[in-house]
């Protein structure tokens, strides 16, 4: 069975985080996508390729991803 949630985005140094539940599967599990938007602009893309058992696992894992992305291109001064 497909599925598209939408969570609240995410501002994170900037930066905006878009991220949904994808995918629900027959056993019950869930995967998460994530877009990484500046100004407007779509810079990445993440899907997640494990399935979760919660939503809320699957989305915080996925926007854990997409921060340390984030991260890697503008490191803390």
């Amino acid at each position: 069975m497909e599925l598209d949630l939408d969570a609240p985005g995410v501002l994170y140094r900037g930066w905006e985080i878009r991220s949904r539940l994808t995918h629900l599967s027959i056993e019950g599990t869930v995967a998460a996508s994530a877009e990484v938007y500046l100004r407007g602009d779509c810079k990445c893309h993440f899907v997640s390729c494990r399935q979760f058992v919660l939503g809320d696992q699957a989305l915080a894992a996925i926007e854990d991803k997409a921060t340390r992305w984030i991260d890697q291109r503008q490191p803390t001064m």
